[in-house]
């Protein structure tokens, strides 16, 4: 998926007519692509409630034509969910997607956007939000950082973290204190902010960005934040870089808390290379985004109370990415999963 209005005019348009330019979204990350490609498309984790008459929406085209193996695989999500998950990820999922829109979500719909601000600001690649932020927010404030970033999403809205889930994130690195944290999906640097803020004294962390481009933002912002000397960032994918993450870690160390918001169809394969490359441990804590909205359901198979190797909730959140230059587009119920390893957890 690649659309996005970089003219003045295309954007003043769309300012006009109500509806607002898509997002730059990289077609090199052929996974984290394909995800959000099934999620704007209609492949959703509400069919936990067995609605297989989905299946066949979200076997999406590709811009070529074909069908996406991953759109396919995601189309599978309704037997995932029905017939795959324990009874009681089901019943948690259930409850997410039944729970009331939170206020926050509310106030969100209060923004007024400034058509004037399309010809003043483009998003045409993403280093276009750091003029952005450095024009808005003091150097080394790293909570203005994060607003200026909120409020460039509400134009432009984009795959990130968001202030409600972010404030959650945040709770829970304050909460746990972790010396040692892992980010694997790092897009533009916001979570990585968040998380870096609220790290005990002493405590790293080391991310893991795909997208060569986005690394580069991610480093810019994070250092323009003043947090750059917690965080580092590593380019490449979770899978590969996981010995560059032991390494940077310690051999026989491992990660107090891991979070995952990359190609949701990696969250489980790349939760199983971090056991067994042992980065996690007893109590770790692995924090995963998006698991109910575009939906994970095979990692939260995998890592539900019920299966004996982590105690997981689910906090319930709005899905951050309003795809609003869509007229059907409905905001989506979403959740971050929270897991605690435990020990002498099974295989």
């Amino acid at each position: 998926e690649t659309s996005i209005c970089t003219a003045t005019a295309m954007a003043t348009a769309c300012a006009a007519h109500g509806a607002f330019p898509r997002p730059w979204i990289s077609t090199s990350r052929t996974c984290a692509t394909a995800t959000t490609s099934c999620a704007s498309r209609g492949a959703s984790a509400s069919s936990v409630r067995g609605d297989a008459s989905r299946a066949s929406a979200s076997r999406a085209p590709t811009d070529n034509g074909e069908t996406h193996p991953l759109c396919a695989r995601s189309g599978r999500r309704d037997a995932l969910v029905a017939g795959t998950l324990s009874l009681s990820a089901a019943a948690s999922l259930a409850a997410v997607l039944a729970a009331p829109r939170p206020a926050r979500a509310e106030e969100k719909r209060a923004f007024v956007k400034d058509p004037s601000f399309y010809g003043r600001w483009s998003y045409a690649e993403p280093a276009d939000i750091v003029p952005f932020v450095e024009a808005t927010a003091a150097r080394g404030d790293a909570a203005a950082v994060l607003k200026a970033m909120d409020e460039f999403g509400e134009y432009y809205p984009m795959y990130k973290l968001g202030d409600e889930k972010g404030t959650m994130l945040a709770r829970l690195v304050r909460d746990r204190a972790p010396k040692n944290s892992v980010e694997v999906g790092t897009f533009l640097g916001y979570s990585a902010i968040w998380t870096a803020t609220n790290l005990p004294p002493g405590g790293k962390l080391t991310c893991v960005e795909f997208e060569p481009r986005h690394v580069a933002v991610a480093r810019a912002l994070t250092s323009y934040a003043g947090v750059s000397d917690r965080v580092e960032i590593l380019q490449g994918s979770g899978a590969e870089r996981v010995p560059d993450v032991v390494r940077k870690l310690g051999e026989g160390v491992p990660a107090d808390m891991v979070f995952f918001d990359h190609c949701k169809e990696c969250y489980l394969p790349d939760l199983i290379k971090f056991e067994n490359a042992g980065l996690i441990a007893t109590n770790t804590v692995v924090v995963a985004d998006n698991v109910v909205y575009p939906g994970a359901p095979d990692f939260l198979d995998y890592v539900d109370t019920s299966r004996g190797r982590y105690r997981t909730e689910l906090l319930d959140a709005a899905f951050e990415y309003d795809q609003v230059w869509k007229k059907d587009w409905v905001p989506q119920r979403d959740a971050l999963s929270f897991s605690t390893r435990l020990a002498d957890a099974p295989n």
